[in-house]
């Protein structure tokens, strides 16, 4: 007990408890925003009376025609793995920083022309008169799913305009009225 505050105890491996309460407030501060990514509504392509069926025609020839310009250059990289320090003390007082595991290292695959693809896409879609959108999502009260035709043209868009989620998955722009 002479030893001084740190040598008391020092033989109890530390349980590591900062490190989790560190990572458990890090999932908690990122769940409330990635839970609000995946409930909004995509970025949509909007041209003035198009109907659903010409838009998606459109779109599947320009994903076409972009992966002919821009062919898949799939590249492999290695992600390291990461430690992080902590102290262990035996029990003759002696205490010794060591590391652990925090995540192992792994291999992932990913297409290096996937943006240049994306943009080429979004230019051939604007030389065939469409123009992408963001809109917010519909308030359920004023506009119901079932009320929206799934075939019906796109509307003028004005400061009331938002997107609706038909019960097919497939999203569409509205104009409140």
């Amino acid at each position: 007990m002479t030893e001084g505050s740190g040598a008391v105890n020092c033989f109890v491996p530390g349980t590591g408890r900062s490190y989790d309460a560190r990572m458990i407030r890090l999932v908690r501060s990122l769940a409330l925003p990635l839970a609000l990514i995946a409930c909004a509504p995509p970025a949509l392509y909007h041209k003035p009376g198009a109907v659903p069926a010409q838009i998606e025609s459109n779109l599947t020839d320009c994903q076409v025609a972009a992966l002919e310009r821009v062919p898949r250059d799939i590249r492999t990289r290695y992600i390291p793995p990461q430690y992080a320090p902590y102290t262990y003390c035996d029990g003759h007082g002696y205490c010794y920083t060591r590391t652990r595991l925090v995540r192992a290292g792994y291999t992932e695959s990913y297409d290096a022309n996937d943006g240049l693809r994306a943009r080429v896409v979004d230019q051939c879609m604007a030389q065939a008169g469409y123009r992408p959108v963001a809109l917010p999502q519909c308030d359920p009260d004023r506009v119901r799913a079932a009320e929206v035709a799934a075939e019906a043209p796109q509307p003028r868009l004005d400061k009331t305009s938002c997107t609706v989620r038909l019960p097919s998955g497939a999203w569409r722009i509205v104009t409140p009225g």
